[in-house]
């Protein structure tokens, strides 16, 4: 009777199982309203568009971010996103890229508050990261995880040259139009306050289009 019972038994644990690794993943909505789309000064803007569940970045040698505000601080363990890249992104020839068909950037809680002088000679993108953080936390930096077209930069990690407040890694080689499947997951949780997403195109004068039609955080 005992060994009869078993089959349903593990198929019992199965479902727990699985029902347990999906409470521990949280869907981020594709909405617009949902989300705020950024220009750089002085950049040519991405025209950005929302549409059945899905956001459509074009980018014509153009770039910007699209930021999302998470409803609370979330210590997050990882992501996973996918969607879809057509056209072209030019080859680089320098030690890193400089564009991105995705930059998914977690936004990271921290000491660092934007006061004083700061505020008023900081550039707008600035402003609005630190809008982030809610009252009286600030902001450590933005944690950008990136698809590169040239393999032998996968595993590549720096400190943007033009700020501190700015740590690319390039985590996935992609090589040609498609479909993306991109998951990561970080050595330590991040204590998350929002989301940077980026695709550019200006500096190689680079013609494409990145959709997501689906973005999840693990915690």
């Amino acid at each position: 009777m005992v060994f009869s019972h078993r089959p349903n038994l593990l198929k019992c644990l199965a479902t727990l199982f699985l029902f347990g690794s999906l409470a521990f993943a949280e869907t981020v909505p594709l909405q617009q309203d949902q989300w705020l789309v950024l220009p750089f000064s002085k950049i040519k803007p991405n025209q950005v568009s929302f549409a059945d569940g899905q956001m459509k970045i074009l980018v014509r040698d153009s770039a910007g971010p699209v930021v999302y505000k998470l409803p609370e601080v979330k210590s997050i363990t990882g992501f996973h996103v996918k969607g879809h890249y057509s056209g072209g992104k030019s080859a680089e020839t320098g030690p890193f890229d400089e564009d991105s068909v995705l930059r998914f950037g977690v936004v990271a809680e921290g000491k660092q508050t934007l006061s004083g002088a700061k505020r008023w000679f900081a550039p707008a993108w600035v402003k609005k990261l630190f809008q982030l953080a809610p009252k009286g936390a600030g902001i450590d930096k933005i944690h950008f995880y990136g698809l590169t077209n040239r393999l032998s930069l996968k595993g590549k990690i720096r400190t943007h040259p033009k700020s501190d407040l700015m740590l690319e890694s390039l985590v996935m080689h992609i090589e040609k139009d498609g479909d993306f499947d991109f998951s990561f997951q970080f050595n330590e949780p991040i204590r998350a306050v929002g989301l940077w997403l980026s695709a550019d195109g200006d500096d190689t004068h680079s013609t494409f289009t990145t959709t997501l039609t689906s973005i999840e955080l693990n915690k």
